[in-house]
């Protein structure tokens, strides 16, 4: 397994009193091995990983936090990592058919394997019209892997189109093909949650959400009826999300926190400052919308 030099770290913070209306993390990266923008360096990612465990954050799966299906240690917050566009270092194979030391995968499960409180848990977003993890000869057995982790596939549409450019149709089509090869990829699995492309939203907003598309998957083969109805959309970034617990949560327009330089501090130094803002658990398990909006 691989080795991870992570820095050190400062005393975990005392506990924190249970507060179910606080806000929560929708964290985002996208690319991995350097630094920029849209991409992030392998030792930022072990630093990043490090320092929410210590702090007090545990991973939950997107399906997780719109249901609510979470039961943490009292004093500890919900944290959700998502992943977008299914690129090249976030998982990757050796020719063996074994996860490569160089991808995020490989540094979560070695950071998980020393600290178990922190499970390899997260949501990835893939479009099934690329060469999914750049290697599409292992798209099954990446994407059932992480299943067995206890993470969650979610849609990207297929090809990764500015949905808002496209006509209904098109939309309808973008989304459809994209839940079909999922959907054969895993055939006993419910996809759930939807990420859309650039944070755009389609017109009308609502197909986003739940639709059906009738078309060829492939010249010459049958017309194939797809439909989705997904519990959670997000956008690309912006800020915390509302608390699942309380009522009135809005699934289909839930924004992420992009992980790149300063964006990630100013959150995690934000929540320390403000701690009455954060989403504490009581250690009891709940149901989704339970409390009052105020």
């Amino acid at each position: 397994m691989l080795a991870l030099g992570l820095p050190a770290m400062a005393a975990r913070p005392a506990a924190l009193r249970p507060n179910l209306r606080g806000e929560v993390m929708i964290l985002v990266y996208h690319n991995f091995g350097k630094e920029a923008r849209w991409g992030r360096s392998f030792a930022n990612f072990d630093r990043d990983l490090a320092r929410l465990d210590a702090a007090g954050y545990r991973p939950i799966t997107l399906r997780q936090y719109v249901s609510g299906d979470f039961t943490l240690p009292a004093g500890t917050t919900p944290v959700v990592l998502t992943f977008d566009d299914g690129s090249k270092y976030q998982v990757r194979f050796t020719p063996a058919g074994q996860v490569a030391p160089d991808c995020a995968l490989a540094h979560w499960m070695a950071f998980a394997k020393t600290h178990p409180e922190f499970p390899v848990h997260g949501t990835f977003f893939v479009n099934p019209g690329t060469d999914v993890f750049a290697q599409r000869a292992f798209i099954e057995p990446k994407l059932q892997l992480l299943l067995r982790l206890g993470s969650e596939i979610g849609n990207h549409t297929y090809d990764h189109d500015n949905l808002r450019k496209l006509t209904p149709a098109g939309v309808e089509r973008e989304i459809g093909l994209g839940q079909y090869f999922l959907t054969r990829w895993l055939p006993d699995y419910a996809i759930t949650s939807f990420s859309l492309p650039y944070g755009v939203a389609p017109r009308p907003g609502g197909l986003a959400a739940a639709g059906a598309w009738t078309g060829r998957v492939a010249p010459g083969r049958a017309p194939v009826t797809v439909t989705w109805h997904y519990s959670a959309v997000v956008l690309v970034g912006s800020g915390p999300a509302a608390s699942p617990l309380v009522a009135g949560l809005n699934r289909a327009r839930l924004p992420r926190i992009q992980v790149f330089h300063p964006e990630f501090s100013y959150w995690m130094n934000y929540f320390a400052r403000h701690p009455q803002r954060r989403f504490i658990s009581d250690g009891r398990p709940h149901t989704a919308g339970v409390l009052p909006a105020r």
